[in-house]
């Protein structure tokens, strides 16, 4: 099962790329992030909760500076490890994103992760309008 999504940003591609590789942007649920935006950099996400909490970890495969990025995603070491590929066009002074998230093992958690893709990508804009 595959995502492809994509985006148009009100932003510039710069604001967009940065803040998507910032390890200060933890959009909620999340709580904080660890982004080391290197090929074989570490991608971690974690959310703290009452109860203990989750995490998503994986490794970027390619880093093209306000271009593209590709590392694996695998949600609280589930074993399902699957890959995103994000491209950022420039449009004007805006963004188009391109988004695939490839790999899922089953058809519920493609849907989850598709509406967590579109909460994601709006908490990323309120993050960018509130850093200006």
């Amino acid at each position: 099962m595959n995502i492809d999504k994509e985006y148009e940003l009100p932003f510039p591609v710069s604001e967009v790329f940065t803040a998507w590789v910032s390890s200060e942007t933890a959009i909620p649920p999340a709580s904080r992030m660890n982004i080391e935006p290197v090929p074989g950099g570490c991608y971690e996400l974690f959310i703290d909760g009452p109860d203990g909490g989750a995490s998503n970890r994986g490794r970027f495969h390619l880093v093209q500076p306000n271009d593209r990025l590709v590392y694996t995603w695998e949600w609280n070491g589930d074993g399902e490890v699957t890959v995103i590929d994000v491209t950022f066009q420039s449009d004007g002074p805006q963004t188009r994103l391109r988004l695939s998230h490839r790999g899922f093992l089953s058809k519920d958690r493609a849907k989850m992760h598709d509406a967590g893709w579109d909460s994601y990508i709006q908490g990323l804009t309120d993050h960018i309008r509130r850093q200006r």
